[in-house]
């Protein structure tokens, strides 16, 4: 029996244990003693630990930031990167979003395509070679960690901290079939500022910077708007996503509705934070400091996703145009926050961006860097890329797919020798970071017999 036959004997198992991760809720949450990250995250951490335990790997939890998982000999080492953590669940969803729910062929929850489904595929492809007893000249170590989503702090504990040498060569399954040999670069600033007259108004959207927001919120005093009713009916005339508005208490609340998506891919959702201020535009507004906030989205946002508003967008042949995401939005009490991520082109320096938003954010307010992540490119010629090409192209029969770049950050970056394969098949929906994320049941079949056969070419 061959190895990509044999692996499929876990088949069953595999659905299980993506049932059980996904019912442990991981997002990141308040540090508690021992868990950096939160209970959630570290909860699922050690689910891992304890499936890895059970299946007679060598396993190692450092601090609740990474656990690895590994077996094998020899002193160079392939590294498999994948994540415990999950961004927020959202709202909207068929089935709950932590209940793991087999629907039609389809298992729904966070986290089963971003990246506990996919981890858990590698596992059990990590499994079916050990237990079938093949040589291998490479040691194999799952390196599982609980903060991709929130910054990679956990990757930053156990190589940098930590001092734990860089595997030989790596990849991790947390982006698309077939090769992803690009990653553009990722730059996050928060906006900030403080208004003495808005300590009255509210305004909730968004969850993350990695995420577009699928629901925003104002709440605001009516004698600061004129001419709400008569743009809205204007305004809902042509947009497929609304603006709802009730007047209550002396206040209007405003719902402003749009598509949640991954940052990485603001195309393929729709911003609500940015359609509210779209809509307020055409909307008199008296209060000087809320006419400022306005003005600023009016001006330097819009409805961009390529950030044209705000002089940076810029694109290369390598990894094509710049992103532009409004993430997360708040004011409280007076307070602003506007959470932006911008995905950048591999040959354009992140401090050009950095340098031209801060010159035209600055006139309206406070700029801050909160993220500087330089982009990731590997030779699509190199040992560890065409190997994977290969393998992908021999077990799927698609023989026309060409590496990939994309806006997406994941583990790669982490390792010095480490590329992103899977686990998204173009035959899949993608909707990470999405309501009613799933995996379909009938595509385990091939992601079981890639991922045991791409550790097989790179580790034998």
């Amino acid at each position: 029996m061959s190895l990509q036959e044999k692996v499929l004997v876990y088949k069953d198992d595999v659905i299980k244990s993506i049932q059980g991760a996904i019912q442990i809720k991981s997002v990141m949450e308040e540090a508690k003693e021992g868990m950096p990250f939160g209970e959630g995250p570290a909860k699922a951490l050690n689910y891992f630990v304890e499936l890895g335990k059970d299946m007679g790997f060598e396993v190692i939890n450092y601090d609740n930031y990474v656990a690895t998982i590994e077996f094998g000999e020899g002193e160079e080492v392939l590294g498999i990167l994948g994540h415990v953590d999950v961004v927020p669940e959202g709202e909207g969803w068929d089935y709950p979003p932590y209940s793991g729910a087999l629907v039609d062929g389809r298992i729904y929850g966070r986290g089963t395509l971003d990246d506990k489904g996919p981890s858990t595929i590698c596992l059990y492809a990590m499994k079916a070679i050990k237990d079938s007893g093949v040589k291998l000249n490479k040691r194999v170590r799952m390196i599982l960690g609980a903060n991709e989503e929130s910054g990679s702090k956990c990757m930053e504990h156990y190589f940098g901290t930590l001092k734990m040498p860089q595997p030989t060569l790596a990849f991790t399954p947390d982006s698309n079939f077939p090769v992803t040999f690009a990653e553009k670069g990722i730059v996050r600033v928060r906006l900030k500022n403080n208004y003495s007259t808005l300590a009255n108004v509210s305004l909730s959207g968004g969850n993350a910077f990695n995420s577009v927001p699928e629901r925003c919120e104002l709440t605001i005093p009516v004698d600061y708007l004129e001419g709400v009713a008569e743009s809205l009916v204007a305004y809902n005339e042509s947009r497929e996503y609304k603006i709802e508005c009730e007047e209550k208490d002396g206040n209007y609340h405003i719902n402003s509705y749009g598509k949640s998506a991954h940052a990485s891919k603001p195309y393929l959702g729709y911003n609500s934070v940015s359609a509210l201020f779209e809509f307020l535009r055409e909307v008199k507004v008296k209060n000087e400091e809320f006419r400022s906030l306005v003005e600023f989205f009016n001006t330097c946002i819009k409805m961009d996703i390529d950030g044209k508003s705000l002089g940076v967008n810029f694109e290369d042949e390598e990894s094509g145009k710049l992103t532009l995401n409004i993430g997360k939005t708040t004011l409280k009490d007076g307070i602003l926050e506007i959470c932006i991520d911008i995905r950048c082109p591999v040959k354009v320096e992140n401090k050009k961006v950095i340098e031209i938003i801060k010159e035209r954010a600055s006139k309206f307010m406070e700029v801050e860097l909160a993220g500087d992540t330089a982009p990731l490119y590997v030779a699509k010629d190199s040992f560890l890329v065409s190997t994977l090409m290969n393998v992908y192209k021999d077990v799927t029969g698609d023989v026309e797919s060409q590496p990939i770049a994309i806006g997406g950050g994941t583990y790669a970056r982490s390792v010095t020798n480490g590329v992103a394969f899977g686990a998204l098949l173009s035959s899949q929906v993608d909707n990470m970071h999405q309501k009613n994320e799933y995996l379909e049941v009938d595509k385990i079949d091939t992601l079981l017999k890639i991922y045991v056969e791409a550790i097989y070419q790179l580790a034998k």
